[in-house]
């Protein structure tokens, strides 16, 4: 097998996953009206895998470079908090205001970018250390009452809020944010396989010293990856204040790790070099079918987290199986091409 055969091994078994937990759900919920394969549900489900879906594609990039982002979560709180001071403290037009979080963001993949791509620090470290730097410049900017005390600022206006809403303004009509999930996915997809800097991602992410004895700009692609995740961050933070109308500094806590999940379960392998942004989106709607189904079944929310460490264990531990697998049977087809 070869690595087009492993990817398309790791889809199957990815749509396979989600089609066995749609079942299983539908089974133990139903299927009617209200229950877990009702229109309103569904719907409700890619609602709630956009945001991890559309940072994921980001992801997908950095993952694919073997590299990683812990940072996303406080990056998201960043990008909301500038956007409420903004919204409190000025008379600036909402367009505005959006444009300055993506600014935002952009500049936290760009620091990223620029720690673990030309400072050369490990990633996990890197990104671990950004992570809580983003967070407590959050605190740091926090709206205040006037005793001081870090408050939710409101953001109620409707040149804002129509974005966490759904096109038609019912509660069964299309959100606004799928949309974006999908515009993210196909642009992210199409870059990925069909242009240059795609190519570029995945000789980074196979072998750093062969592609720049290649003449790739190893660092450029991966400061570039940093600063693309950066912006899919800033898009994630718009419409997820939008939804909640609000910004607090508890905005995307513990959210670090969703879009890895999603990237991981669909098949992005962490050693980098594989994967794709459609995988991540499988993986995505994976994640979020779980957590509905484990609400609606009123279920602890501790099993969600444990199937959800058991699953990524497994898809890790079959990913690095596989890839010692064919490792092995290259140096075997090796040693015996060279006997002949």
């Amino acid at each position: 097998m070869n690595g087009i055969n492993q990817n398309t091994l790791r889809r199957l078994i990815s749509i396979g996953m989600l089609a066995v937990l749609l079942v299983l759900f539908t089974i133990l919920i139903g299927a009617g009206s209200g229950k877990f394969l009702s229109q309103e549900n569904l719907i409700a489900i890619v609602r709630d895998a956009s945001v991890p879906g559309i940072i994921g594609v980001g992801i997908t990039y950095v993952i694919i470079t073997s590299g990683i982002d812990l940072s996303t979560g406080s990056a998201i709180a960043l990008v909301g908090m500038v956007m409420a001071n903004i919204y409190a403290y000025t008379l600036l037009p909402i367009p505005i205001m959006i444009l300055m979080g993506i600014l935002t963001g952009l500049a936290c993949g760009l620091v990223n970018g620029y720690i673990v791509a030309r400072m050369e620090i490990p990633e996990f470290i890197g990104t671990l250390a950004t992570m809580s730097v983003f967070r407590a410049l959050t605190y740091v900017i926090a709206i205040r009452d006037v005793n001081g005390v870090i408050k939710s600022q409101p953001m109620n206006v409707s040149q804002y809020t129509f974005l966490g809403n759904t096109i038609d303004g019912t509660p069964s009509g299309l959100p606004y944010v799928c949309i974006a999930l999908a515009l993210f996915v196909i642009v992210g997809q199409i870059v990925l396989r069909h242009t240059r800097f795609g190519t570029y991602i995945y000789a980074v992410g196979a072998n750093k010293k062969a592609a720049t004895l290649s003449g790739i700009n190893v660092e450029r692609v991966r400061m570039m990856v940093y600063v693309i995740t950066g912006f899919c961050v800033s898009i994630g933070a718009v419409f997820t204040t939008a939804r909640l109308q609000s910004a607090t500094t508890a905005l995307g806590t513990d959210f670090e790790f969703s879009p890895i999940a999603a990237a991981v379960v669909g098949g992005v392998a962490l050693s980098g070099g594989s994967g794709d942004v459609v995988g991540t989106l499988i993986g995505a709607l994976f994640m979020a079918a779980l957590e509905n189904g484990v609400r609606k079944l009123d279920m602890n929310t501790a099993f969600q987290y444990i199937i959800k460490g058991v699953i990524i264990v497994l898809v890790v531990m079959f990913d690095a199986t596989y890839k010692a697998r064919m490792d092995r049977i290259a140096k075997e087809k090796g040693a015996k091409e060279g006997l002949e």
